[in-house]
């Protein structure tokens, strides 16, 4: 399953098998697909099905200036080598631009480098209003999924970090993570639900909480949010148009309602999504 790729959480998809050794390497790991799929979940919010080498997706907003795209490669056994992930979005006054890029580190784990400005027309002139860089690392167990991770970042110039752990059930499968620092916005503890076929179904935090729903074969058909904002409330509906062969989405539509306390904004969106797999 897809992150949505409009979601202004850090950052982007995707997923895990446990796929097949190429000759002269090391044999995957016999947990591989649920290890991949658990760390995938917190770097990149959601799992795939199949052999998956590479991702490549794109968003367009339908009724404002909108866009994103990501691409993600993927190891014969699952493991994420590298994921670039690019948004902006201008509505009204106000523009948001994010970009996050994550790589394999030697030590087993991943590093991830972000960048969210937010800027704001004044007298016609965009102006940079708030601005939060940083560089997250993300530490692997003995059991090969990930147990913390520390970002040190700046907002405004002004120095903080952030420090998250994570818990699994015997499956190795995600099932809490805490996040705690500096940044309050950051803070936050989210609890993992998994449905009677072993499927990701639900994630819920202190500001919300989203439902993923599958067909009879498990393939997946779309996604229901809602979150609270300081200043908002916002509700997504995500519906799975096409999926390809394999069975993960490949287009999908978007309608998202935020309630604001002087009216009511709706936006729509489409997302197409191309996956490439092993052989």
């Amino acid at each position: 399953m897809l992150k949505s790729l409009y979601a202004t959480a850090v950052l982007a998809l995707l997923a895990g098998l446990a796929g097949t050794a190429v000759a002269g390497e090391t044999a995957c790991p016999s947990a591989g697909e649920r290890i991949n799929d658990s760390n995938n979940l917190i770097m990149l919010s959601g799992t795939a099905k199949g052999k998956i080498q590479m991702v490549v997706g794109g968003m367009v907003g339908k009724d404002l200036d909108e866009q994103a795209r990501s691409s993600i490669r993927f190891d014969h056994c699952g493991v994420l080598l590298e994921e670039a992930y690019d948004y902006h979005k201008a509505e009204g006054n106000v523009a948001l631009n994010m970009s996050n890029h994550i790589r394999r580190t030697q030590d087993g784990g991943w590093d991830s480098v972000y960048d969210i400005a937010i800027f704001a027309k004044r007298n016609g002139t965009p102006r940079l209003v708030n601005r939060k860089q940083g560089k997250a690392h993300f530490f692997v167990g003995k059991h090969g999924v990930i147990t913390t991770s520390s970002d040190v970042f700046t907002i405004d110039d002004q120095p903080g970090f952030t420090t998250s752990t994570y818990d699994y059930d015997h499956r190795l499968r995600l099932v809490r993570s805490t996040a705690r620092g500096s940044d309050a916005l950051s803070n936050d503890r989210s609890v993992y639900h998994y449905d009677n076929k072993g499927l990701f179904s639900e994630v819920i935090s202190s500001n919300g909480k989203t439902l993923y729903q599958y067909d009879a074969q498990g393939n997946e058909k779309g996604s229901y949010s809602f979150s609270r904002t300081p200043v908002s409330e916002i509700t997504k509906k995500e519906e799975c148009q096409r999926n390809d062969n394999v069975g993960n989405c490949i287009l999908s539509y978007g309608r998202e309602m935020e309630i604001l306390p002087k009216g009511i904004i709706y936006r729509h969106r489409s997302t197409a999504t191309q996956y490439q797999y092993w052989e």
